[in-house]
């Protein structure tokens, strides 16, 4: 009777136990991390404007800024002083030659920076179309190169 009282016993908390979570003694949880890329690509690196006249003006082709990062960002434009001496302005005068931007109308300045677009989606596009007016007068000499670098930055958008 004590054997069955114990089998008993020990069969009605086996069938108690079954029924019983367990707790692990450890978890898991995998974590990506991603840090912010800003990237913008230009379509094109340089513009060969060649002779012109005094006055004269030339169109750039299309350029295409592309946001290759994984943020929305805002991209500014500033222009540079010529390298062989003529100065960027508002106004085409002598020695001053202008750089224009359609759409926004932006006309570039090496003194500061200007909103060419605010929240560009990370792969988006902005198409900038630039025209060249060159100065009134030419007071440096002839034959002189005039090269200057046209600057797009990119930040992420706040």
């Amino acid at each position: 009777m004590k054997k069955l009282t114990l089998i008993l016993a020990l069969a009605v908390f086996m069938i108690a136990m079954a029924g019983q979570a367990r707790a692990a003694t450890s978890g898991t949880i995998s974590v990506t991390v991603s840090l912010e890329l800003i990237s913008v690509s230009l379509d094109a690196s340089a513009w060969n404007i060649g002779p012109i006249s005094l006055g004269g003006s030339s169109v750039l082709p299309t350029v295409t800024a592309t946001n290759d990062g994984n943020v929305s960002l805002d991209l500014v434009i500033r222009g540079a002083i010529g390298a062989g001496g003529w100065a960027i302005g508002a106004t085409a005068a002598s020695d001053t030659f202008v750089v224009a931007v359609t759409a926004p109308a932006l006309t570039l300045t090496s003194s500061s920076d200007q909103t060419l677009v605010t929240g560009l989606a990370a792969a988006g596009t902005k198409n900038i179309d630039l025209t060249y007016s060159a100065p009134t007068a030419d007071t440096v000499g002839g034959g002189v190169d005039q090269g200057f670098d046209i600057t797009i930055t990119a930040s992420m958008t706040p």
